[in-house]
């Protein structure tokens, strides 16, 4: 596949190295390792979970209390000395009243929610399910920022890498060569331990730039749940510089999209289903029943009904229904904060954003042509004598500045763009 980095009108930035440093390698572009993740990141899964679960939350809200069957009977008759004496009383038991068997009593009770405690209870339980769905969402903006971040700087890494590899292999045979001509007298012994010391440099810098791509390495294979020994190998990253988005845009497309604050004006629904739960059970609950006694003290197979209540005369429920109070008053100071953040969040990336474009916009035309050869006919002159060891250092380091800026440009770019689509959860670039 074609790599394509530059930005729009710009040459390409150095390409990414073909060699990785493992054996194991997935070459994979953006747009496939973001449906992988989608698949099979813990943390998606896990909040799917949570959202199938608030479901089962709104269904279990929804039922109501089960009867309650309470039976007794006889277990043992000391006068007659039976046990589980359930047979008919005796003629003579029912002349005398006093049954020695076959007396036993049912009781069926109900508990009726007041109120509109059960639909209370399924409106919490709906707008619990409604911030899973919610937080959910969030979760999927952040890591989709994550692995778009961390994608774009393992690939810009991997090309200043190539660079600096590129560059450290030329200088090593610039100073082999010269250390073959210092056997002869043709170079001063300073001159090739000066070179020397530049190669330093550049391996310093290289161990720095591994040490990056590790890092990237670690946290793709979190993201996507592969295993240690493979190297994700990025194929493809465009860079352009297309329109910004006004800024008011910007603003309203965060108000409208950004899970955050939907989650958090969600949580003044919750707060106040919270209250009015609270407030319903300040009423209780009523218990009514149905009573059957065979061979009861009143009479033969008494039948009676029951209806219980608690009275509701030190406990009302007011303790629980000020913290729902204070929660409400909470959360909705808690939206105000959060909508201010969502703007300020919008105008610093929209900012950072801009000072890139400015960068890019205003470089000379030709300022990548011109620098592109400076390395090689630095080391011509060099060679030739015409230049000196500190000018010809000097030049070597604006040239590998110059490309490691360039190539830090476009990661900016890149970065800045993922950074505002993410802050207005808007898909501008």
């Amino acid at each position: 596949m074609s790599v394509s980095s530059g930005v729009q009108g710009q040459p390409k930035a150095p390409e990414a190295p073909t060699t990785p440093p493992t054996s194991d390698t997935l070459r994979i572009s953006l747009p496939d390792l973001e449906q992988q993740v989608l698949a099979r990141n813990y943390q998606l899964l896990a909040q799917r979970y949570q959202i199938d679960i608030a479901g089962a939350s709104v269904i279990q809200s929804g039922l109501r209390p089960n009867p309650n069957l309470w039976f007794q009977g006889p277990l043992y008759n000391p006068q007659t000395k039976r046990v589980l004496p359930f047979g008919s009383p005796t003629q003579a038991d029912m002349q005398s009243g006093q049954f020695n068997s076959g007396a036993y009593a049912i009781q069926l009770q109900q508990v009726i929610l007041l109120a509109g405690k059960r639909s209370k209870l399924v409106a919490l339980a709906e707008s619990n399910r409604t911030l899973a769905q919610i937080a959910f969402r969030d979760v999927l903006r952040t890591l989709r920022f994550q692995l778009y971040s961390t994608y774009a700087n393992l690939y810009f890494d991997m090309q200043a890498l190539s660079l600096l590899q590129a560059e450290l292999a030329r200088q090593q045979r610039l100073v082999e060569s010269y250390r073959i001509a210092q056997q002869t007298g043709g170079v001063a012994p300073y001159e090739v331990t000066r070179l020397d010391v530049a190669n330093r440099d550049l391996q310093a810098n290289i161990a720095n730039y591994l040490a990056q791509i590790a890092d990237s390495q670690a946290t793709l294979r979190v993201l996507l749940r592969q295993p240690a020994n493979t190297f994700l190998m990025p194929t493809d990253l465009p860079v352009g510089t297309p329109a910004l988005p006004a800024v008011a845009t910007a603003i309203d497309s965060a108000l409208t999209n950004r899970p955050d604050l939907a989650l958090s004006q969600e949580q003044i629904t919750n707060a106040s289903r919270s209250l009015a739960l609270e407030k319903a059970r300040r009423t209780p609950d009523l218990t009514t029943g149905l009573y059957f006694e065979k061979y009861s003290n009143a009479y033969n197979n008494f039948t009676g009904f029951q209806v219980a209540m608690d009275l509701p005369v030190r406990n009302r429920n007011q303790g629980a229904i000020r913290a729902a109070e204070l929660t409400a008053k909470s959360v909705q100071a808690g939206v105000e904060n959060q909508q201010t953040i969502v703007q300020s969040d919008v105008l610093n990336a929209y900012d950072k954003l801009n000072a890139y474009y400015n960068q890019v916009n205003t470089r000379p035309a030709g300022y990548l042509d011109r620098i592109q050869n400076i390395s090689v006919e630095a080391t011509k002159a060099y060679n030739a004598r015409v230049i000196g060891l500190l000018d010809y250092l000097d030049k070597i380091r604006t040239y590998q500045q110059a490309r490691l800026n360039h190539i830090n440009l476009l990661n900016n770019i890149f970065q800045s763009q993922q950074q505002l689509d993410y802050v207005t959860n808007t898909k501008f670039f």
